[in-house]
């Protein structure tokens, strides 16, 4: 039987989701708890890689197991042998050739900003703590220059190994909560670290450093030396996965 899960997991002491060796990543935890729990090894594909720091509400991996556990009761099952920054918050049965990555239609990805002068430790490692005033239509504007398929080698972290760096962007949402600044990305897939350049520089632009139309002339640049700075991974979600 193929098994799709849905994963929730805090990135802050996590290398990444991916299995590396030495290194405790998402995956890794993920599959010492399942096969703890369907008592056979298994091997997960997952809906995408998210890096060092970056958290999920909506992760996605499926897994074939033969397991009698009651679907209903595996994400339990399963959580029992998982730590508490990592958790199976669905679990559904899928075809047999159905896979998490490569029938995933788009994905959903929040950066979010906490707008503040002063920090809140409740926000620690989830959140942006920015304490300048930024204009969200500033941000709006420049972010328009992204939709749609481009280029995007401007907004690739170093050591990306790709083919190349054409990749599309379906929508960008800036939203206004209260202190809270969301940018919501909705991509088929993205680059090493573009979400959070896009994020760094739309911010600079934001808060009247750049010229609106510095997002633009980035984008026609294709040189990282020609966007803003990174922002940290803690503000990052995979939200969800659209299939």
């Amino acid at each position: 039987m193929n098994i799709l899960i849905k994963i929730s997991y805090d990135g802050t002491n996590f290398h990444g989701f991916q299995i590396q060796p030495d290194e405790r990543t998402v995956e890794g935890e993920l599959n010492k708890g399942i096969e703890k729990t369907v008592k056979h090894p298994v091997k997960i594909f997952y809906a995408g890689r998210t890096d060092r720091g970056v958290h999920a509400e909506g992760q996605y991996a499926n897994f074939y197991s033969d397991t009698t556990i009651d679907i209903g009761n595996l994400p339990k099952v399963i959580n029992f042998n998982l730590p508490n920054d990592v958790s199976v918050i669905d679990a559904k049965y899928v075809a047999d050739d159905f896979h998490a990555r490569f029938d995933a239609k788009l994905k959903k990805y929040r950066y979010v900003i906490y707008r503040s002068r002063y920090r809140n430790s409740l926000l620690y490692n989830r959140a942006y703590e920015y304490p300048y005033e930024v204009d969200p239509d500033r941000m709006r504007k420049a972010l328009s220059y992204l939709i749609g398929e481009h280029d995007f080698n401007s907004f690739m972290g170093k050591g990306a190994i790709v083919k190349d760096s054409i990749r599309s962007i379906e929508k960008i949402d800036v939203i206004e909560d209260g202190k809270f600044l969301y940018l919501d990305f909705v991509v088929k897939s993205f680059l090493k670290n573009m979400i959070r350049i896009v994020t760094g520089t739309a911010l600079e632009i934001g808060r009247g450093q750049r010229e609106i139309e510095y997002m633009k002339n980035a984008l026609e640049r294709k040189s990282r030396k020609a966007a803003g700075p990174t922002a940290p991974a803690c503000g990052l979600y995979l939200v969800d996965v659209k299939y």
